[in-house]
C-alpha cells in the first residue's frame, strides 16, 4: 500500500554533545538571505556538493548583498562543521521564519506523516572546542590531529571517494599535523599504511573532540501513534520553505 500523508507536531531536541561542555563557540554575524542568494541556491540546489553550497551560503551573508564573499569564505571553511551546521539553523530562521516541515516514515507501519516544528525551540549551543587533539598511540607516539573543518567536508566530497574507508584515509592525510617525531604534511599512503586499529583510535579520538549539532525530530505517528525519533539532517532541510 501507498504511503498517506498526515500532519503532526514535531518538537526538535538535541542530543547531548561527547564532550559535555556548555561554553558556547563563537557566531557569525549573518545577515538574512537576499535575492542573490535565493538565485544562488535555484542554479546550484541540484548539485550534489551540498557542503559547498552550504558553506557559500554562509559566506555571502557575511558581506552586503552581491558583493564577492572573498575572505569570508575562508572564514566558513575554517569553521567545525558543527558549527557551520548551527550557522545554517540561525541563517535559515533569519531568512525564511522559524517554522519548518518535514515528512518522516515510520518504522513501525511504514506510513508518512508531515511534521512541523519551530526553529525557536532549538538549543544551538556547542562547547567552544580546541581544534586539535593529542593522544599517544604504542605504535607511533604521541600523535596530533586538527578536527574537520566546514571546508575539510566540501574537499572530501569532490574528491568521490566509494566507501568510509577511502574517506578516513583521505580526511586522515588532510587532518594529522605530528605523528612521534615526523610532522608536516601527511599523504594518503601513509594514512593507508596504518594498522587498523591505530586508524579505529584515531578515528574514536576525533569523534570524542568533535562538537556535534546531534538534532533530532521526537514525533508520534499519526496513522499508528508509535514513536519515532527521525534525525534532523540540517543540510538537507536547510533550503526547505
Amino acid at each position: 500500500m501507498a504511503a498517506t500523508t498526515e500532519r503532526v507536531d514535531s518538537p526538535l531536541r538535541s542530543a547531548t554533545s561527547a564532550s559535555g561542555a556548555s561554553t558556547s563557540a563563537p557566531r557569525l554575524a549573518l545577515r538574512a538571505m537576499s535575492g542573490w542568494e535565493e538565485e544562488h541556491v535555484q542554479r546550484h540546489q541540484a548539485d550534489t556538493n551540498t557542503a559547498r553550497l552550504c558553506n557559500e551560503i554562509l559566506a555571502r551573508c557575511l558581506v552586503p548583498p552581491g558583493e564577492d564573499p572573498g575572505a569570508a569564505r575562508r572564514t566558513v571553511a575554517a569553521l567545525l562543521v558543527g558549527e557551520r551546521d548551527r550557522e545554517l539553523v540561525e541563517l535559515r530562521r533569519l531568512s525564511l521564519g522559524p517554522a519548518v516541515s518535514a515528512q518522516v516514515v515510520c518504522p513501525s507501519c511504514g506510513e508518512t506523516s508531515d511534521a512541523e516544528f519551530s526553529l525557536d525551540t532549538l538549543p544551538l549551543d556547542l562547547p567552544s572546542s580546541p581544534r586539535r587533539v593529542s593522544l599517544e598511540i604504542p605504535e607511533l607516539g604521541d600523535v596530533t590531529l586538527r578536527l574537520p573543518t566546514a571546508g575539510d567536508q566540501e574537499e572530501l566530497l569532490d574528491a568521490d571517494l566509494e566507501t568510509e574507508a577511502e574517506q578516513f584515509s583521505w580526511l586522515l592525510a588532510r587532518c594529522l599535523e605530528r605523528v612521534g617525531e615526523r610532522s608536516g604534511a601527511f599523504d594518503v599512503d601513509f594514512a593507508r599504511n596504518l594498522p587498523v586499529g591505530v586508524r579505529h583510535a584515531l578515528d574514536a579520538a576525533l569523534q570524542v573532540a568533535i562538537p556535534a549539532l546531534d538534532l533530532e525530530m521526537a514525533v508520534e505517528c499519526s496513522h499508528c501513534r508509535a514513536p519515532i525519533v527521525a534525525p534532523f539532517d540540517v543540510s538537507s532541510f536547510f533550503f526547505s520553505n
